[in-house]
């Protein structure tokens, strides 16, 4: 599809089932990913043990705060501005800017890192990961803007075997450092491996070449700076909020602690991976729509609240239920007391969906501020939380801190929502439909929990919830009208 022609779909009917199927598309992707990313914390789990897991989680945390401010702000203004571009030449100019400061922000994030981790006395090994892990940081941050183009086209299926490839190649790497008793600065230098097999195969399907090395400007960077600092700040704080509350759990309490939350948070990390990944589809879509037509910005964000709503509580029900076979599945005996941390933890991917969609209504609306705003109070509220709570009850007081802050931060998006662009605020009437039907579905499944049949719980769970849900008609009836829509299409 080529520029001219992907800038006219985003401005047509089609494109809302465009972003549907995309969706559907992602989170099938999503579901292969999961299977890899438990895979590899099988690996990582057991040849690490809970101590020393929790210095791996301490470090990829600190990294992965580096990687969420330096990603979050720039990625997201270039598909909010690649979208609204009319031209080809426009949109090449757009992404030689953004990947030259992608790659300028991860270098400093890095080096910001490693001072941290050597004035707050961590050790010798844990410094040289933090170095090592941080090359990967910036390699990765160039793969990852060089997709960009793919994720403008609606090309959803050649983004999706891009993502799910680099999880395959992260678990083959994983596993043959574990077959050959690779120590922990080596599974820290995985990124590097992966990121360098990934950069040709982005820009082939990307299909860019030299246009990358024209068309650098120090009024566009400018502009794009002032655009990004503040969603990078803001968009950032998702995945930064549990990566701080790993870091003060790794100062406060002790390594068991912090490996007992690292795991849980493991297994949230690759859950969250779902609205992370399925909900970013429709930005460019919501990008066009805040600027040309509110109503179809409103119509857009009520149908993604309602369906990321239904989705998430399913999955959230079903972690709960599994968190204790689940954890000693891929860790052992040894981590059986992260399950409990992990069915606390489940219960933050609620609010983490409407952050996330929320935060992209404000991104389309170009209410930046208002974000920072929000996101900043929802990190002081994650870190009083954090150090209140930790110092007496370890990994489950963190556990606790991330809901509390997660809900915080939704509350205030929406707020801030209704205050930038009133005529696009969701509307919450549809949430008793979920609270009856996770109400239900949660019922059985934890009376099976009590009388150890969890697997046999979470089956049943899903059952009721999807009965219920259909009965309630808690599905947004577009997402069949997509699909209908699609079927019927008459060849072009």
């Amino acid at each position: 599809m080529s520029s001219e022609s992907a800038a006219d779909l985003l401005r047509t009917s089609e494109a809302g089932g465009r972003v549907v199927r995309g969706g559907l598309i992602r989170g099938t992707g999503y579901a292969v990913s999961t299977i890899l990313g438990v895979a590899t914390a099988v690996f990582l789990l057991r040849a690490l043990g809970v101590d020393q897991f929790g210095r791996y989680a301490t470090v990829t945390a600190i990294l992965g705060i580096v990687s969420g401010v330096t990603d979050g702000g720039l990625t997201t203004v270039a598909g909010r501005e690649m979208a609204l571009a009319r031209n080809p030449e426009e949109r090449e100019r757009l992404l030689s800017n953004l990947l030259a400061l992608r790659i300028g922000a991860a270098i400093v994030g890095a080096l910001a890192a490693l001072l941290f981790v050597f004035v707050a006395g961590y050790d010798h090994e844990l410094i040289l990961g933090t170095a090592i892990g941080g090359v990967g940081v910036v390699l990765i941050s160039a793969q990852s803007m060089l997709t960009v183009p793919i994720w403008i086209d609606l090309r959803i299926v050649s983004l999706t075997a891009i993502e799910t490839f680099k999880n395959f190649l992260t678990l083959v790497f994983v596993a043959l450092l574990v077959a050959l008793g690779g120590t922990l600065v080596s599974f820290l230098a995985i990124q590097i491996l992966v990121a360098v097999l990934l950069i040709p195969v982005s820009l082939k399907v990307a299909r860019l070449g030299k246009r990358l090395t024209v068309g650098l400007r120090r009024s566009v960077m400018g502009q794009l700076v002032r655009e990004s600092i503040p969603l990078a700040i803001s968009l950032a704080m998702n995945v930064i909020y549990f990566r701080v509350l790993i870091v003060l759990v790794s100062l406060i309490s002790s390594d068991h602690q912090t490996g007992l939350f690292g795991t849980s948070f493991r297994v949230f990390e690759v859950l969250a991976g779902a609205p992370a990944l399925i909900l970013p589809v429709a930005l460019p879509l919501l990008s066009v729509a805040g600027a040309e037509d509110e109503e179809r910005l409103r119509y857009g964000l009520q149908r993604m609240t309602e369906l990321a709503l239904v989705v998430v509580a399913l999955i959230a029900i079903g972690t709960g239920v599994l968190a204790e076979p689940g954890i000693r599945l891929i860790g052992g005996s040894q981590y059986a007391g992260a399950a409990s941390v992990l069915r606390i933890h489940a219960l933050a991917l609620i609010p983490l969906s409407m952050t996330m969609t929320w935060q992209l209504g404000l991104v389309a609306a170009r209410a930046q501020r208002e974000l920072a705003v929000a996101n900043g109070l929802g990190l002081l509220v994650v870190m009083a939380l954090g150090s209140a709570l930790i110092p007496s009850y370890g990994a489950t007081g963190a556990a606790w801190a991330a809901v509390a802050a997660e809900s915080t931060l939704a509350t205030l998006l929406l707020i801030a929502l209704h205050r930038a662009r009133p005529g696009a605020t969701p509307r919450l009437w549809f949430a008793w439909k979920i609270a009856l039907t996770g109400g239900l579905a949660a019922g059985v499944g934890f009376a099976f929990v009590h009388h150890h049949h969890p697997i046999v719980g979470a089956a049943a769970a899903t059952i009721v919830y999807v009965a219920a849900a259909l009965l309630t008609r808690a599905v947004p009836a577009d997402v069949f009208h997509a699909f209908g829509r699609q079927r019927h299409r008459k060849p072009a």
